[in-house]
């Protein structure tokens, strides 16, 4: 079927990563008519699996946590089973020692000297002390949970090496839950106890055999190939003030609206709407940043790198923010006794990178703190991600664009650059099974 004859559905799904494509598994199961726009020709966003000769590799440090057990089920059955429990750990280099992440009592009394750990205890004594603090940025929310110097020594310059902005102006959701339910009193709880404090999301996780990419090529195949229109970028989303009526795409083609789920980054889709939104919503919108991310892939001729899922590097020396090892979340990911690395680099938008220069500083700390050796290296590849973070600060003026959207009664916003929160899969497929079941209902 060619473009210019396409049938008329009841969803318009705006864009094929993570988010639109959960849409589209759900729209599919329930025998819902789609369509989905990719601006690319290739679905899966910032969660793609790519292969370079013998290796297999994510663009980005993805897994699946079993939050919820109905999502969990339909991903197993996207995949046909082949969705294995991983328990790989988290560490944080710091000051050339390994610590827990997240952070133990234990770890931090033996690695930390004593006038440090005193510090520690005696501001956390402080913080339980307190009760119905408000927070209001990540900063804050550090602070509560962990007090100044832990939190100082780990957590913040960390943040702000990844986010490139202070801490105490970006939001809380950007802990990802990482720090939820975790708190220095119960790393000693857990210390005095044994019995671990919480169900954090670093540890043991679920992982496809073949990639996390897996799971959204799994469910390109299984829907018709007339679904998806590749190559399709939105050039225009034509409304009322209270529906969506049209949709043109860059091809010029209209297209008639029913219902549209969106997954664009949020200024682009406000600056698509035509007629064009009031001055105080686009100047909000006009006025929000990301960070691009580019990823350093070494493939290395030995067994493995490191037992961990991922290593952070929060000290500010390093030329990078954080390394994981795909063979490390499945055996398929690299040959039996080879193993790669992934490196990330955040950079600012408006930052140009020097890949070479940037490649060697790497590969010499990597070999100066004998992490591997020169001869080691079989090859590198380099993976630009622009646009990749969408910075999320604790601006309550994001919460007056959505009012305006939220007139429109047709559409629907789903996934991180969407919504501006830090979400994870299981969040993603979870919406979108609500989207698609209230549609079904409309």
């Amino acid at each position: 079927m060619s473009r210019n004859n396409l049938p008329e559905a009841k969803i318009h799904i705006l864009g094929g990563g993570p988010a639109g494509m959960s849409a589209a598994y759900y729209a599919h199961k329930k025998q819902i008519s789609f369509q989905l726009f990719e601006s690319t020709n290739q679905i899966g966003g910032n969660a793609k699996t790519l292969n370079f000769g013998e290796f297999l590799f994510d663009t980005g440090a993805h897994r699946l946590h079993d939050k919820n057990r109905a999502v969990t089920r339909d991903i197993k059955q996207i995949l046909n089973g082949e969705l294995n429990e991983v328990s790989a750990p988290s560490k944080i280099f710091y000051d050339n020692k390994y610590i827990d992440f997240p952070i133990r009592a234990k770890d931090i009394i033996n690695k930390i000297n004593y006038k440090t750990n005193l510090k520690i205890i005696s501001e956390n004594i402080i913080n339980l002390m307190r009760t119905n603090r408000r927070v209001d940025n990540f900063k804050e929310l550090a602070y509560r949970n962990y007090g100044k110097t832990l939190s100082d020594l780990f957590l913040i310059n960390y943040t702000e090496k990844l986010w490139g902005e202070s801490s105490d102006l970006l939001g809380t959701s950007i802990s990802g839950g990482r720090l939820k339910n975790l708190s220095f009193y119960s790393t000693i709880k857990e210390f005095v106890t044994g019995v671990p404090s919480s169900d954090h999301i670093d540890g043991s996780f679920l992982y496809p055999k073949y990639g996390f990419g897996a799971i959204f090529s799994s469910i390109e195949e299984m829907l018709n190939k007339e679904d998806i229109l590749f190559n399709s970028p939105i050039k225009k989303i034509f409304h009322d003030g209270k529906k969506i009526n049209k949709i043109l795409l860059d091809s010029n083609k209209e297209i008639s609206a029913n219902h549209v789920i969106s997954t664009l980054p949020l200024p682009i889709l406000i600056n698509q709407l035509e007629p064009v939104v009031p001055i105080n919503i686009k100047k909000i919108v006009n006025s929000i940043t990301c960070r691009n991310l580019s990823l350093f892939i070494l493939f290395l001729n030995k067994k493995q790198f490191s037992d961990n899922a991922s290593i952070y590097f929060p000290q500010e020396e390093v030329p990078f923010t954080r390394i994981y090892e795909p063979k490390n979340r499945s055996l398929m990911m690299a040959p039996k006794n080879k193993t790669s690395i992934v490196i990330e680099v955040p950079t600012s938008s408006n930052e140009d990178i020097n890949e070479k220069k940037t490649f060697n500083t790497i590969t010499s700390f990597l070999v100066k703190n004998k992490f591997i050796n020169n001869e080691d290296i079989l090859g590198n590849k380099v993976i630009s991600m622009p646009f990749a973070y969408p910075i999320i600060t604790n601006n309550n003026e994001l919460f007056e664009v959505y009012h305006y959207l939220k007139k429109i009664k047709n559409l629907y916003l789903i996934g991180r650059s969407a919504e501006f929160k830090y979400l994870h899969v299981h969040d993603l497929f979870n919406k979108s099974k609500q989207i698609i079941r209230e549609i079904k209902e409309y």
